[in-house]
């Protein structure tokens, strides 16, 4: 009977969590906006890493490897709230948003093998940006000229993991990547008898793709450096993907109205991987990722945009856990700690300048209970810069993630 209501959950929360996206940097105006990594609160506080790393009592979305040690449903939540401060030569703006960021649920299926299915829906990219300026016609006539976006793409995916031999775990998931991405531009004048008018574009995308990722546990004591498994190494490989999208524009004169639908295109996503390693040592385990995506071979309509180019990122961190019983009256023994960062040299390159980001973040977690457990991150950084005419954004996130077990929903006893 829980089982069913924890899948009616799902579906429900599947339903309700379509890529909502709030206001974010200027820079999401490019390409499909923002890429967002695939991430829980737990991975956040240590900059992002886990593609080396199982989750045993959360779902992670690194590697579709990562699930295989799962022996109860699990059900995971993420939400993620971010300040974003731009400045440029002549100022700077101060915003925040928050989103659902997440949903997930993972179920053994066979144990033996530790084949595990994952399902969930995540923001592959957001867009998020407001932007006007002021100027003056050769005529003399002022006038003001802004731009607005919204919107993103979004993956509903399934994943299993299953066991190759005890060490080697492999994974595959299939993405269904869809969305729409909002791009809306106007002019108005503030002077003279020129009328002003707006064009509002609808991008609406869908496509598939495949990840496929593995991990190897023990290396060390493979190659007869250890006698116990404590070095893991993993990898996953993105396919890319062909989407096809419609472009709808709107547009708006004082003297007339009219839509403009020109044929549907495709938007070539390029390939990507990722690889890491993981040290566990004295209930204190080390991580190391590097991811890259090919962002040369982004095409839209067969064009590459001259501002896209291929992105990579290293990241690193360390969770440490005091004690392993978490069900202890001293709570400080209960928490795990983490710590961790990341620089990216991110897929836009404006000016003929790459503008690269650099974070730091921090993370606890607290189990509530033997089956529920409250991952907290927060993440600073900052992105781009203010020469060349360019923006500089320093962002504060906070991510909150719940991962709850199958022995939540379950009703105790009526003695």
């Amino acid at each position: 009977m829980q089982k069913n209501n924890m899948k009616r959950l799902f579906v429900l929360l599947f339903l309700v969590s379509y890529a909502f996206a709030g206001k974010g940097s200027i820079y999401s105006r490019y390409g499909i906006g923002d890429i967002n990594p695939f991430l829980s609160g737990k991975n956040v506080g240590m900059g992002n890493t886990g593609v080396a790393m199982f989750g045993e009592t959360h779902i992670s979305l690194l590697n579709p490897a990562s699930s295989a040690n799962i022996t109860t449903t699990i059900l995971s939540a993420s939400y993620q709230y971010s300040n974003f401060n731009s400045q440029d030569a002549s100022g700077s703006s101060i915003f925040g948003t928050g989103n659902i960021s997440s949903f997930a649920l993972a179920f053994p299926v066979y144990a033996p093998k530790k084949i595990v299915v994952t399902l969930g829906i995540l923001p592959f990219s957001s867009v998020g940006y407001e932007q006007s300026f002021s100027d003056t016609t050769r005529s003399g006539n002022k006038f003001v000229q802004s731009f607005d976006g919204r919107g993103g793409v979004s993956s509903g995916q399934i994943s299993a993991s299953y066991s190759v031999d005890p060490d080697f775990i492999v994974g595959l998931t299939a993405h269904y990547l869809f969305g729409s991405i909002y791009r809306d531009q106007s002019i108005t004048f503030l002077t003279g008898t020129y009328f002003g008018g707006s064009f509002n574009q609808t991008y609406s995308l869908s496509g598939v793709a495949l990840t496929l990722g593995g991990i190897y546990s023990g290396v060390d004591k493979a190659l007869g450096l250890s006698d116990t498994k404590q070095l893991n190494i993993g990898a996953t490989l993105f396919s890319g993907s062909s989407l096809n999208y419609h472009v709808q524009t709107l547009r708006n004169f004082p003297i007339n109205q009219d839509t403009v639908s020109p044929a549907d295109k495709s938007m070539d996503l390029p390939f990507g991987f990722s690889y890491g390693l993981a040290y566990l040592k004295n209930r204190t385990v080390y991580a190391a990722d590097v991811h890259f995506q090919n962002w040369d071979n982004f095409k839209v309509g067969g064009v590459h945009p001259a501002e896209i180019q291929n992105s990579i990122r290293y990241s690193g961190g360390v969770e440490f856990l005091p004690s392993s019983d978490f069900v202890s009256d001293d709570l400080m023994k209960r928490l795990s700690y983490r710590f961790g960062g990341y620089y990216r040299v991110t897929n836009l390159n404006m000016k003929g300048q790459s503008i690269n980001e650099m974070f730091v973040s921090a993370g606890i977690s607290l189990p509530m209970s033997i089956e529920t457990r409250l991952h907290l991150g927060l993440e600073y950084g900052i992105r781009g810069t203010t020469s060349s005419a360019l923006i500089k954004d320093s962002m504060l996130r906070f991510t909150l993630s719940v991962s709850a077990s199958e022995m939540m929903f379950i009703q105790p006893p009526i003695e």
